[in-house]
């Protein structure tokens, strides 16, 4: 059977589907408002791994464990992130813009450019 919603509260509570919330809200909002400083993915992650402790019941122990969990969604979906993102290969330096760029120092951010 195929399911219905792309996103549950149930696949919410596997690695993949907190890695895939994690991966589509920061590429989203990066996209959208080229924001996305190098905590944003973490704070995510932790927060959706916290309320799928909280909803699953979770005691003081799960909650310790939620927060290593938190770490390796983020570790997972910051690896997806630049493993799909083919990079451009050049390092800009810091304080750096370019012509196509109207605010100089600040780089224009793509669904997939890396987070790091």
């Amino acid at each position: 059977m195929v399911p219905k919603e792309f996103f549950t509260l149930q696949s919410m509570l596997t690695l993949s589907g907190a890695t895939g919330a994690t991966f589509v809200i920061c590429n989203g909002l990066q996209t959208a408002f080229n924001f996305n400083p190098r905590w944003l993915a973490l704070a995510v992650a932790q927060v959706i791994v916290l309320i799928g402790t909280h909803l699953s019941g979770g005691s003081g122990v799960d909650y310790f464990i939620a927060v290593i969990n938190g770490f390796l969604v983020f570790c997972t979906a910051a690896g997806a992130t630049h493993a799909v993102s083919g990079g451009s290969g050049q390092a800009i330096a810091r304080g750096a813009g370019d012509a196509a760029n109207p605010q100089p120092g600040r780089v224009q951010r793509r669904f997939l450019s890396p987070w790091f």
